[in-house]
């Protein structure tokens, strides 16, 4: 089995309420130079792209409850990454133009080719659609993209979720089952795409064992999307390993977010979590089919007491909550420290035991092994 350099996540956590950042770094320091964000990917970093591309009018039954057109009831973990990079890229698609600290082309629904799960509505941009989008103007004008920039591809969950949601009607069943080989390739030409218009460093994300999910539950499939993560992420880490070493000058950094959704499925309470299996949005329309999310996240038009949500997993059958995107957005900016060697004073939800191996220092990640 390859190694490569990441950090890997301690399971075993002390937790209370999420703090808010309390933190001395500068991330534009010398050691740790992020200029820019350029984002890539689906819905778990869409800050609201398909939202504004479809008119709001998504298949998930769960519109009222989108946190301003985001796939859950608050800010996403690539969000939180970026305002503690000192970051504010703009969401591409909602105005089409980048701001100053860069933009986010990810766009739910995305497949790591060149499709989009949910193309009957009109929505047809897939992954290679976003790069070419950022890619083609570099091209046609002879520059190159920042070398200073940090640019995250977190994709590949669609390719084998289309099935399980075809069979909810939420999208078309596909004509070929997933091939984990040809979407880790997708995610290589992708890296490799940007590298060669001067992209330098990267942080990918890994998948979380998908099989976890209320729709996997619901689609009898759990066993199936666990196999199909396994062998994603196996083949991602060989790949990522491939490519540090042939692309001189690239630094790409895997985040496990496999290990941090396995953490807390083994031990919610220890992460604040009461229930790690039901959909909150879902729970919530139950009692008040009415409801809908006020500006400020809180939920409006109900008459009776709604569960909290950040003791939710799953705010609907497939995407986190705001306080799982806030577990994954902490796990981001320390495996970013501990990849670029800073050491600040940084206070996160992930308040380490020394029961496992630490965020702060840098330890070989190794793919959990199939029992």
């Amino acid at each position: 089995m390859n190694y490569i350099v990441s950090a890997t996540i301690a399971v075993t956590a002390s937790l209370g309420s999420i703090p808010a950042y309390a933190a001395t770094f500068n991330p534009q320091d010398s050691s740790f130079n992020l200029s820019q964000m350029f984002v890539f990917g689906d819905s778990l970093s869409d800050p609201g792209n398909a939202f504004y591309l479809t008119r709001g009018l998504f298949p998930d039954g769960s519109t009222s409850l989108h946190f301003q057109g985001r796939f859950s009831n608050g800010p996403i973990w690539i969000e939180s990454l970026a305002s503690f990079l000192d970051l504010n890229p703009t969401a591409f698609y909602a105005n089409f133009s980048e701001s100053a600290d860069g933009a986010n082309y990810a766009v739910s629904g995305s497949l790591s080719g060149d499709e989009n799960i949910v193309s009957f509505l009109g929505l047809s941009i897939g992954l290679q659609q976003q790069l070419e989008t950022f890619i083609y103007p570099l091209l046609t004008t002879n520059q190159s993209a920042n070398s200073d920039a940090l640019y995250t591809v977190f994709t590949g969950a669609n390719d084998y979720l289309i099935y399980p949601l075809s069979l909810l009607d939420l999208a078309i069943e596909p004509e070929t089952p997933p091939n984990p080989n040809q979407t880790v390739n997708n995610i290589s030409n992708a890296i490799e795409s940007l590298y060669n218009v001067g992209a330098r460093d990267f942080l990918i994300p890994n998948l979380p064992a998908l099989g976890q999910t209320p729709l996997a539950t619901f689609t009898g499939t759990s066993d199936w999307l666990n196999e199909l993560t396994d062998a994603h992420n196996q083949k991602l880490e060989l790949a990522i390993a491939e490519l540090n070493q042939s692309l001189s000058g690239a630094k790409i950094t895997l985040l496990d977010i496999n290990s941090i959704l396995d953490g807390i499925i083994e031990n919610p309470a220890q992460f604040g979590f009461s229930n790690f299996t039901g959909s909150w949005s879902n729970t919530v329309k139950y009692f008040c089919p009415d409801a809908f999310l006020a500006t400020d996240g809180s939920v409006a038009s109900c008459d009776v007491d709604v569960p909290d949500p950040d003791e939710y997993v799953f705010w609907d059958i497939l995407h986190p909550t705001a306080a799982g995107h806030q577990i994954f957005a902490d796990a981001a900016i320390n495996t970013l420290q501990s990849e670029y060697k800073t050491v600040p004073e940084y206070t996160s939800i992930l308040t380490f035991l020394g029961l496992g191996v630490s965020l702060l220092a840098i330890s070989p990640f190794k793919q959990k092994q199939k029992v």
